[in-house]
């Protein structure tokens, strides 16, 4: 079953606007001197407030509990937590269509024969996507950044190192006991190479790698993303095609049902 005329035209569309976009991206300190933490998370705050949108093209590889699911991939998101999934399988069959608006998640599970709708919620992501995370969050890695709560509360408490990597540096941040949360960015763009957050006792764990970067006039991005969680989830985005910023069509974020799908209510 394919996509409809219009859904593909607007996806179509959305490419050839995408192309033509610009961002701004925050200049950084002068190379060796290591910035404070509350510096280090505004810089990286304004990095990730300066996508507004993107899309993306390339091959997807995800792993969960309902097992694996690879193939082509169409991704495009609009800030804060807007987003559409497609991945086609081999000769352009359409394996999975997912998009949600931050609230509400609706996905065609073709090779089910079925259609999902309800909340989007981190635990129906991560039922499809594989990881248990929410719109926004997933938008905020997809476009290269972190999810950092700090910025949003102003309790920045952390430490700031310069790696033996020339350009690169740690920042180490301080919340709570048994809480293990940092990330390697680069001094000059503060594009980040790799984050994670650990929890001891069996709590969240989430790592992210961010490579293969390309340097559009909008700054660094990176095109190979790889996520891994503590419960053996993962997904891992190759992307050939990288656009970013350019106004979106509201419809290419809803998903009409095909006759003949089965539909089920999530939880």
């Amino acid at each position: 079953m394919r996509l409809t005329k219009l859904a593909a035209m607007l996806m179509a569309a959305a490419f050839a606007c995408l192309l033509s976009a610009c961002a701004t991206i925050p200049l950084g300190p002068t190379i060796g001197e290591a910035p404070s933490a509350a510096q280090v998370v505004e810089r990286l705050e304004a990095r990730r407030m300066s996508v507004r949108a993107f899309g993306m093209r390339g091959e997807i590889v995800g792993k969960s509990a309902r097992g694996e699911i690879s193939g082509e991939s169409r991704i495009f998101g609009r800030f804060p937590d807007r987003l559409r999934a497609e991945i086609m399988g081999p000769f352009d069959k359409p394996v999975l269509l997912m998009a949600s608006d931050g609230v509400r998640l609706t996905v065609l599970a073709y090779s089910e024969g079925k259609a999902y709708v309800g909340p989007a919620t981190r635990a129906n992501l991560a039922r499809f996507l594989g990881l248990a995370l929410t719109p926004a969050e997933a938008y905020t890695l997809l476009t290269g950044s972190v999810p950092l709560p700090e910025a949003d509360t102003g309790q920045i408490r952390g430490q700031v190192q310069l790696s033996s990597a020339p350009g690169l540096a740690l920042l180490r941040l301080n919340r709570r006991a048994g809480v293990d949360e940092g990330l390697i960015f680069g001094l000059g763009d503060y594009a980040v190479r790799e984050a994670w957050l650990r929890q001891g006792g069996g709590g969240i764990g989430l790592n992210c790698r961010f490579d293969a970067f390309e340097n559009p006039p909008q700054g660094r991005f990176p095109r190979r993303i790889e996520l891994t969680d503590s419960d053996g989830r993962s997904l891992t985005l190759n992307n050939d095609k990288l656009v970013i910023n350019q106004d979106l069509d509201d419809r290419i974020f809803e998903i009409d049902i095909p006759p003949g799908l089965e539909v089920q209510n999530l939880d």
